[in-house]
C-alpha cells in the first residue's frame, strides 16, 4: 500500500503537463501524439496507428466509473486517504497553464485537471486494494510531464 503523506509530498509542487508534446522513451506500448489538437479536435487514424476508433477514453468526471477495475464502496480511511491525494492534485494544478489545452473554441484544461484527479484517486484505490498496476503505469506518466488520455488494448494515448 502507498504512503500517502509520502505520495502528497511527491504530488506537491509538481508542474504536471509539462513535457506535453515531447515523446517519451521508445516503448510499444504508449501511443505518444503531439498535441491536445491532434487528439481531440483533429484526430487521424496514422497519428494513432489504426487504431483512433477503438480508443476508450480515460475518466475525466468523478461520476465516471473506473475503466480497469470494479472497486467496492471504500473504507473511511481510504476515502481519507482519496480526499488527500485529490487535494494535493488540485493543488498543484491550481495554476495550470492552460494555454497548452486550449484550441479554440474548445478548452480542454478542466477535463485534463479532472483527469489527473480521476487517475491519483483511483491509483490509491488500486494501491489499497492491491489489484495490480493500471493506474500506477498511468501516474508514472503524468509524473513524467504527460497527459494520458485514453487506451487501446495495451497501449495507452498520451500527450
Amino acid at each position: 500500500m502507498i504512503d500517502i503523506d509520502e505520495e502528497c509530498r511527491k504530488i506537491e509542487g509538481f508542474e504536471f503537463f509539462s513535457n506535453m508534446g515531447g515523446r517519451g522513451p521508445k516503448d510499444d506500448n504508449y501511443i505518444y501524439i503531439e498535441s491536445v489538437r491532434k487528439v481531440f479536435v483533429e484526430p487521424s487514424e496514422s497519428e494513432f496507428y489504426g487504431c483512433y476508433d477503438g480508443v476508450e477514453w480515460l475518466p475525466t468526471s468523478p461520476t465516471q466509473p473506473d475503466p480497469f477495475y470494479e472497486i467496492p464502496k471504500p473504507p473511511s480511511d481510504l476515502v481519507a486517504m482519496r480526499i488527500k491525494a485529490n487535494k494535493a492534485v488540485m493543488a498543484a494544478t491550481k495554476n495550470l497553464d492552460k494555454s497548452k489545452f486550449i484550441c479554440a473554441p474548445h478548452d480542454f484544461s478542466l477535463a485534463a485537471r479532472n483527469g489527473v484527479c480521476f487517475a491519483f484517486r483511483q491509483y490509491v484505490s488500486e494501491s489499497y486494494y492491491g489489484l495490480g498496476d493500471r493506474w500506477l503505469t498511468i501516474i508514472r506518466l503524468y509524473y513524467s510531464g504527460h497527459w494520458p488520455v485514453g487506451f487501446f488494448k495495451n497501449k495507452i494515448v498520451v500527450i
